[in-house]
């Protein structure tokens, strides 16, 4: 998996804005169709418990939630309106965050239980956490992205490519480590660049319905 650090430098090394559109939201409204909600949950659900920790949930409430989020996007997302007004990530944070809100205060006036999470500043959202939200979902997509490419080349191919352009180590010092010639070790940093951007394009444009 991507460090945070790495994914933000990548991210902005290889996105564009992509021009394919493709209506996940329709099809999660089929509740059979098993293929939509895997794709789904695969994006958001370690999204939606990285929130649920970084505001103070231990790991096991944490999952708690995120499965009654999941739960909740399913009753509710026949009734969600996709227009200019809506949107499905916005919506997705303050369900997150006001069912965390929910958990805390219960866990608050549980007299079995000790919560030393703060509930103060919790209540109202404010646009730099959305922002951050949104910057989480983002590199959720660069990291799925990273590991489907990753399985789809040689360990040297992808070590090339990680340790120049992620760790930023010297193309000649990895080109003789890996056995490698430096032009091959240039050749392997573009080509995996190019997937990488290829593949996270694909996975945007499959989600950025939900953004409308």
């Amino acid at each position: 998996m991507l460090a945070d650090g790495a994914v933000h430098l990548t991210w902005h090394a290889m996105t564009s804005t992509p021009e394919t559109r493709y209506s996940l939201l329709g099809k999660l409204r089929n509740s059979q169709d098993a293929e939509a909600w895997t794709e789904f949950a695969s994006i958001y659900q370690p999204l939606i418990l990285r929130v649920a920790i970084r505001r103070g949930l231990q790991h096991a409430d944490a999952i708690d939630v995120t499965q009654e989020v999941l739960t909740r996007v399913a009753a509710a997302i026949d009734s969600f309106q996709v227009g200019p007004n809506a949107n499905f990530r916005g919506w997705l944070y303050r369900l997150t965050r006001n069912l965390v809100i929910d958990f805390l205060r219960r866990r608050r006036h549980s007299p079995l239980v000790q919560c030393d999470a703060p509930l103060e500043g919790l209540a109202d959202p404010d646009a730099d956490e959305s922002l951050e939200f949104q910057m989480e979902f983002q590199r959720q997509v660069l990291r799925m992205a990273a590991k489907e490419v990753r399985r789809q080349v040689q360990p040297r191919t992808w070590q090339a490519f990680w340790r120049t352009e992620i760790e930023r180590e010297p193309v000649e010092q990895v080109a003789r480590e890996l056995d490698l010639s430096p032009g091959a070790v240039y050749v392997a940093r573009s080509r995996m660049l190019a997937r990488l951007r290829k593949c996270s394009e694909a996975r945007w444009a499959a989600t950025q319905e939900l953004e409308q």
